[in-house]
């Protein structure tokens, strides 16, 4: 009997301590676990904080500080026309002044880029990883910036819709970097009339300067009509969230008579 108790006392003592060696043993790499665990989420906070610095949140409503007629250069000078685009501003600035407006916006055509954000209308800017989308109030235009590589434009007869050109874009550091082409050639840049060819490169580069201000350096690069590159400088100002994009009522500029709800009808 004593035997027998001194056996399975040794057995129990044996039990544990074996079940305390286990137990410290699967410590160690629950320990490990949760270390290796902490360390992966700071190393994935600190990706966020470097990704947030080199991608800067630019969504929201913005409309452009002070509304441009008139493109001017950089340094304040008119866009260097060649005698090819002289010869195009000054016929437009004639029609102007001798009868109706030839300026395409005037029978309600999609305003071009970048004139759709010149004008003194808001505009919705949202993005994602892979894209950047402009709302606009002008014309309820809806641009598409695609920041996985270039889209491959239609040609022939397609290529008279593309008023806005086709988009691509890219990020440097905190500037989003936005090059646009595959214009129709059809619309002007400003409401003075600044051609557009076909071959225009326009390329924006849209960095927010702090929490109410967005600011966009856009380069113009068109041999056809312009004697050089040349470069403009555009201020955004932040509107608040709750702004809303209006229905516009274009079309009636197109109408002999505006359609005014109510109206008496003609005797």
């Amino acid at each position: 009997m004593f035997n027998r108790f001194i056996l399975t006392a040794t057995a129990v003592t044996w039990a544990l301590c074996a079940t305390q060696a286990t137990g410290q043993q699967s410590s160690i790499p629950l320990e490990d676990a949760a270390s290796k665990r902490r360390a992966e989420q700071d190393a994935g906070a600190r990706s966020l904080i470097e990704a947030e610095k080199k991608r800067p949140r630019l969504a929201g409503y913005w409309q452009v500080a002070t509304p441009i007629a008139v493109l001017t250069a950089t340094d304040g000078k008119t866009p260097p026309l060649n005698a090819a685009g002289r010869k195009l501003y000054e016929q437009r600035r004639a029609a102007k002044k001798s009868g109706p407006n030839p300026d395409p916006m005037d029978t309600c055509t999609p305003p071009g880029s970048p004139r759709a954000m010149i004008v003194n209308q808001p505009f919705l800017l949202t993005q994602t990883p892979k894209k950047v989308t402009f709302f606009m109030q002008t014309r309820h235009v809806i641009r598409h910036v695609y920041l996985d590589g270039p889209l491959k434009a239609p040609t022939g007869d397609g290529r008279m819709s593309l008023w806005e050109g086709t988009s691509s874009g890219f990020w440097d550091e905190g500037t989003l970097v936005v090059q646009t082409g595959d214009f129709n050639g059809v619309q002007w840049l400003d409401d003075s009339g600044l051609p557009q060819s076909p071959d225009m490169l326009v390329t924006e580069r849209f960095k927010r300067i702090d929490a109410s201000i967005m600011e966009a350096v856009i380069s113009f690069e068109d041999p056809k009509y312009y004697a050089r590159p040349w470069s403009a400088r555009v201020v955004f100002r932040a509107l608040p969230a709750t702004t809303l994009l209006v229905e516009e009522q274009c079309a009636e500029k197109l109408l002999e008579v505006p359609l005014v709800e109510y109206a008496p009808p003609k005797p």
